[in-house]
């Protein structure tokens, strides 16, 4: 398989560890890690701390980055204003463009 796919062939390891989540019984092929109990750890650490990075959360969780992120983003849905994490509402300019651009402004 390497000489055809060369660097981008999976390692034999990988598909040795697939194998046998298979046979455990496992047929999802998303990952398990963003359950709730994962997302509240991640929003507790944020709680705790605005300013901790998604790195840190990571190596605290024993998790992936892009997992850390996903949650973040998808499930907490929050972003980054001023170097702190904050949720994602309305703001003043979205909500003020909402109004105008309603159907009585366009006349």
């Amino acid at each position: 398989m390497k000489e055809v796919y060369g660097r981008q062939c999976l390692a034999r390891c990988t598909i040795f560890r697939w194998c046998q989540r298979y046979e455990a019984g496992r047929v999802n092929i998303k990952d398990n890690v963003t359950n709730s109990a994962a997302v509240l750890a991640v929003d507790e650490l944020m709680r705790q701390d605005r300013r901790i990075a998604t790195r840190e959360i990571a190596v605290d969780l024993s998790i992936g980055k892009g997992t850390v992120n996903h949650i973040i983003h998808k499930k907490l849905d929050y972003g980054k204003v001023c170097a702190q994490w904050v949720p994602k509402n309305l703001s003043e300019k979205t909500a003020r463009m909402g109004v105008c651009l309603t159907r009585q402004f366009l006349h």
